[in-house]
C-alpha cells in the first residue's frame, strides 16, 4: 500500500490561535488529511496558522519474486515517485 508525499499548505489568520486553528480545518478539502498546524503572530497581534494537509488516498500495488527479499525489492522498486509504501503484505 502507498500513498503520496506531497502536500499542500492552507492558512488562516484570526484573533486567537484555537479560532486559527479552526478556520484552517474547516478548509481541509474532502479526502484530505491534517497533518500539522502552525501558528504565528508577527507584529499587529493577529494569529496566523499554517497548516499541511496530504491526500488520504491509498494505493495498492503487487509485486512477485522468488523469495521474500527479491519480491519485496521488486515491491519497492514499483513504488510511484512522490509516493511512500505505507505497508507489505505477504501472500503465499
Amino acid at each position: 500500500m502507498t500513498q503520496t508525499t506531497e502536500t499542500r499548505e492552507l492558512t488562516a489568520e484570526a484573533d486567537d490561535a484555537e479560532t486559527a486553528r479552526a478556520l484552517v480545518a474547516e478548509q481541509v478539502p474532502d479526502g484530505f488529511e491534517l497533518l500539522q498546524v502552525h501558528n504565528a503572530m508577527p507584529r499587529g497581534g493577529r494569529v496566523i496558522a499554517t497548516a499541511v494537509i496530504r491526500e488520504s488516498a491509498t494505493q495498492l500495488i503487487e509485486a512477485d519474486g522468488a523469495d521474500y527479499v527479491a519480491a519485496r525489492d521488486a515491491l519497492r522498486a514499483r513504488v510511484p515517485d512522490g509516493h511512500r509504501l505505507l505497508s507489505i503484505v505477504v501472500e503465499d
